[in-house]
């Protein structure tokens, strides 16, 4: 389970310098926070598996990654480690992790990362008044087995996403539930919201599906507070 960080300083599009620097996963599930974090960092001693992928895609992507420090778009074969909280790029030689304090965007085919505040944020809208992003997650859980009939299990790793509005420095967590969102536009629109909502089939829990229904209302969200 060891794992060697690297963070990519691009200083042109032909060089780079890489440096050890763990970046600590934040939002986790409080009870296993520690393991994960030690796992992820390959820490001396950590004992525990866990299954399932720690990775956003199944296997890496083709993907478009603006820098933050302007040169041309870099197009590489990426993927989103959750865990770590990096693009992680292959190289032939090892595993190269970009962080966010050197990207504005990566876009996938089917997924557009930006970055707020110092983190990585998939984008699932955004207009002139607001942006919905969210933050990927993953919790560990103990999967239910009989003591003494079986085996203890491994842990198993589940995604615990969060969901924003954000505006400028203002951001605001979504409950996602069809009420909760609704109740973040201007309630003269709530009828109408619901209408649009079912000749559309919307499920609140489709980014596709908040995309649409936040881009026909764009102009109807209440101001974040």
């Amino acid at each position: 389970m060891k794992n060697i960080l690297f963070t990519i300083l691009f200083s042109s599009i032909s060089s780079m310098i890489f440096s050890q620097e763990f970046q600590s996963g934040t939002g986790l599930s409080t009870q296993f926070q520690r393991v994960l974090n030690d796992v992820a960092s390959g820490k001396e001693g950590v004992d525990v598996e866990i299954d399932g992928s720690k990775y956003f895609y199944k296997k890496s992507q083709d993907a478009v990654i603006n820098l933050l420090d302007g040169y041309k778009p870099i197009r590489i074969k990426s993927n989103y480690n959750i865990i770590k909280e990096t693009i992680e790029i292959e190289s032939d030689e090892k595993i190269l992790n970009l962080k966010p304090n050197k990207v504005v965007s990566v876009a996938f085919k089917d997924a557009n990362f930006i970055v707020y505040q110092g983190n990585f944020y998939k984008q699932i809208t955004k207009n002139n008044n607001f942006s919905v992003i969210k933050a990927v997650r993953l919790n560990a859980i103990e999967p239910e087995y009989k003591v003494g009939i079986v085996d203890k299990p491994n842990l198993r790793y589940r995604r615990a996403d969060e969901t924003y509005i954000q505006s400028g420095d203002k951001k605001r967590m979504i409950r996602i539930s069809k009420k909760s969102i609704i109740e973040l536009f201007n309630s003269s629109k709530s009828g109408e919201i619901k209408k649009f909502m079912k000749s559309n089939k919307i499920s609140v829990r489709d980014d596709s599906d908040l995309k649409l229904l936040f881009d026909a209302f764009q102009q109807d969200i209440k101001t974040l507070r």
